[in-house]
């Protein structure tokens, strides 16, 4: 937070003044919303630039994004899931966020991109695109084991259900 200046974010008073979090009725902390958005979020038309106040101080900076983001804003749209089996081993999923994994409100949000085709015209594959976000979530070591079975593919992949032809 000390690294965001007024020129990247346009918040940065009101957060000055009451604080950049709340707290929900369950007593977690969150972030406040300012004019319907995240406090971190710049408008449109902001001279610091549209988007995320921490995504455009890291890319000035020449740092990555996700060093100076929370968690959970880094981390999307990759998602980790982890359950304990019967015998008490853990098995870790990592998939994308959908907007269902956000309750009622996921429907609302505007910016939401994953499960539209837009989002599948990257020349990069996934794994690579995400390879700091992905090294982070699962270590060095299964994110290597990840990239020796992805990049020697056998048959054809099959299509994102997002770029499948609707009948």
């Amino acid at each position: 937070m000390k690294r965001l200046s007024s020129k990247h974010w346009k918040n940065k008073s009101k957060a000055k003044d009451k604080g950049w979090f709340t707290t929900n009725k369950d007593g977690e902390s969150k972030t406040r919303v300012v004019n319907g958005a995240c406090i971190f979020h710049n408008p449109p038309g902001f001279e610091g630039g549209t988007g995320c106040a921490f995504h455009i101080a890291a890319e000035e900076a020449g740092e990555r994004h996700m060093d100076w983001k929370p968690d959970v804003c880094w981390q999307v749209p990759v998602r980790l899931e982890e359950h304990v089996e019967d015998g008490g081993y853990v098995v870790s999923t990592i998939r994308e966020w959908k907007r269902r994994d956000w309750g009622e409100g996921g429907d609302d949000f505007h910016w939401w991109c994953t499960e539209s085709s837009d989002s599948f015209v990257g020349k990069d594959p996934t794994y690579t695109f995400f390879s700091d976000e992905l090294t982070e979530i699962m270590g060095k070591k299964s994110y290597a084991i990840l990239v020796k079975m992805l990049s020697a593919p056998v048959g054809v992949p099959l299509p994102h259900p997002a770029l499948r032809k609707k009948d």
